[in-house]
């Protein structure tokens, strides 16, 4: 009887052994072929197909596909072999909510979870993120802890739904990202790419210059700057267009040494610098919107607009497409921002004589003044878009087309005439094209200097956009057009429905995001998605922050403006990933999570530099 029972021990012990196996796998590298061709047949019963991919997910209101999955194990963490299976299983999401663990930084608190925690995570068609994330890893697969979920992910079969879940369970762990008070729901807006109406000269409706990055900005790495120095007047030197602090010399007693002047600058979150500029013997931080409207800078002219509220909503956007009189299309993407911190004017609850408008899910309200000959400002009188003359018809006067650049922003502005009005001589931001062709002037006494650029420059009256209380401003780069989406932070194009932009601090630009508006998917109007966070922007900033990307034209535009949702957020890390905040977490075990002291998630030097040097 006893032989018996060791018997049937050993049989059970077997037996525990062989379901921790998965039945099927999908081998990656050199031995995928010879696997595939030892059994055809258990891969065709393994292999999922789905339809082929749509376009673009502008629409978050439609509902994801569903996909059939299989349900048998998958390994808690990638195989040396580069093995895969094919099919997913519940316990390996347990396997990896319960090996990982919860750790803090100084923007967030990340906690564990299973996959299958996941508000429709099982029914979102995950094929429609998968060219987003081959994108990420363009720019991703060399950094560590990237390059192997990368390179498997060559492999992996795009149309393959379950394959390409079974991918991401593998090689990823999943935290939810909340607050530092450990609640969980944020923001999500949207945002979109705008169309304007240009041309390369100025005259006419076009007036508004669209800037490329100006040639005096400077750059202080806000890490380098001493402790005394921060709050007050100390020395640095200028190196090219680095400003450099010096430690042993008082501004002015050495040649090539300046007083500088920090005042309230605050540096980049992504890069930690300070932009700046000098002004005679100062380094001061860089001019305000106010400042650069009235023409204080020098810097390229990429182009002039025709649509001054669509130049700032451009602006907010970060990208933006500009049609030219001859029908061409330019594009322009973010080059540069003159560090001031994003302060838009929001719109007054009581009401106001500007126009009210919606980017990125705040409810803006914009001003648009004359500049007179005496310097005065008055608000401009209401007129429709078609009170403009020239030779080109106003942007809102345009077709109705969805690539036309129709602008619901213009309604009750007066846009600039282009007949000149008498009086005197004004001062606009392009009056210095005259003396150096496609550069702003570098103040108004430059400008009077060199004379108008035409005779109607000088007498014509121009409106201008004053959001006074948004001192930042924004500069661009032409790039070439393409049916792809513009560039973001990750500098790799965005794709609508499933990009995102994101605070970089706290979650890594390029990573997979999945973003959940309702606990049931099936909600009409749910977003429960995985996304790739590969934009920023200034008005991204938060730990459960998310601005959802619609693509290019109207229809984004419209869909952009309605979108403001609670959320929650979870991002998705590779197994290999070197995480300092979860390293001081380990070592503390017992009590309570450290809190790490990192500005980053993630350091990196030119996605997300920490504050440390």
């Amino acid at each position: 009887m006893h032989s018996l029972y060791a018997m049937l021990g050993v049989a059970a012990v077997c037996a525990g052994c062989a379901s921790n196996q998965p039945a099927t796998s999908m081998t990656f590298g050199a031995a995928a072929q010879s696997s595939a061709q030892s059994s055809p047949q258990s891969s065709a019963q393994s292999s999922v197909q789905v339809s082929s991919l749509s376009p673009a997910e502008g629409a978050p209101s439609m509902k994801p596909d569903a996909t059939p999955h299989a349900s048998v194990a998958a390994p808690a963490a990638p195989a040396a072999s580069g093995t895969m299976p094919t099919t997913p299983d519940p316990s390996a999401a347990v396997a990896n909510a319960s090996t990982s663990t919860a750790f803090s930084t100084r923007h967030a608190y990340y906690a564990p979870t299973r996959f299958a925690d996941l508000p429709g995570w099982s029914t979102d068609n995950l094929g429609n993120s998968w060219d987003a994330f081959k994108r990420s890893c363009a720019v991703l697969g060399s950094r560590a802890g990237w390059s192997a979920p990368c390179i498997a992910s060559r492999s992996v079969d795009a149309r393959n739904v379950a394959a390409i879940r079974i991918f991401f369970e593998t090689y990823f762990n999943a935290y939810q990202i909340r607050n530092t008070d450990k609640s969980g729901e944020g923001t999500l807006t949207g945002y979109y790419e705008p169309l304007l109406n240009g041309s390369q000269q100025y005259g006419g409706a076009f007036l508004y210059p669209l800037y490329g990055t100006p040639d005096d900005m400077l750059y202080l790495d806000a890490r380098r700057l001493p402790e005394r120095a921060r709050g007050a007047v100390s020395a640095a030197r200028i190196e090219g267009r680095t400003v450099v602090p010096v430690t042993d010399s008082a501004a002015g007693g050495i040649k090539g040494v300046y007083a500088l002047d920090l005042r309230d600058s605050v540096p980049d979150i992504r890069d930690k610098k300070i932009r700046l500029r000098l002004d005679h013997e100062r380094i001061v931080p860089y001019y305000t919107r106010a400042e650069i409207e009235r023409g204080a800078l020098k810097a390229p002219i990429l182009a002039y607009v025709d649509d001054p509220a669509m130049l700032y909503s451009m602006q907010v956007q970060g990208a933006g497409k500009v049609r030219m009189p001859d029908g061409t299309v330019r594009r322009f993407a973010y080059a540069e921002q003159n560090g001031r911190p994003f302060v838009p004017p929001v719109a007054r609850t009581g009401g106001g004589s500007g126009q009210r408008i919606t980017v990125r899910g705040m409810d803006v309200e914009i001003d648009v003044v004359d500049e007179t000959s005496t310097g005065a400002t008055s608000t401009a009188d209401a007129q429709t878009p078609g009170d403009a003359t020239g030779d080109v018809t106003s942007t809102s006067a345009r077709a109705q087309d969805d690539d036309e650049p129709v602008s619901p922003l213009l309604r009750g502005f007066k846009l600039a005439a282009a007949t000149p009005q008498s009086g005197g001589a004004v001062t606009p931001a392009i009056g210095a094209a005259a003396s150096k062709p496609g550069h702003a002037a570098t103040g108004a006494a430059k400008a009077a200097a060199t004379g108008p650029a035409t005779a109607s420059t000088a007498s014509a009256s121009v409106k201008r956009v004053f959001a006074i209380s948004d001192p930042s401003y924004v500069f661009f780069r032409r790039i070439p057009d393409s049916p792809d989406g513009p560039l973001g932070a990750l500098g790799v194009p965005l794709s609508a429905g499933r990009s995102v932009a994101v605070d970089p601090r706290t979650t890594p630009l390029g990573a997979p995001v999945f973003v959940s508006t309702q606990d049931d998917p099936q909600t009409p109007g749910a977003i429960d998605r995985l996304m790739m966070a590969q934009d920023s922007g200034g008005a991204i900033q938060g730990a459960v922050r998310a601005d959802y990307f619609y693509g290019f034209g109207q229809n984004a535009q419209a869909q952009a403006s309605r979108t403001k949702e609670r959320i929650r957020m979870w991002v998705l890390l590779p197994k290999g990933l070197h995480i300092a905040a979860q390293e001081a977490t380990l070592k503390t075990r017992g009590g309570a999570p450290a809190v790490s002291n990192a500005d980053c998630l993630v350091s990196d030097p030119e996605l997300c530099v920490d504050d440390a040097p």
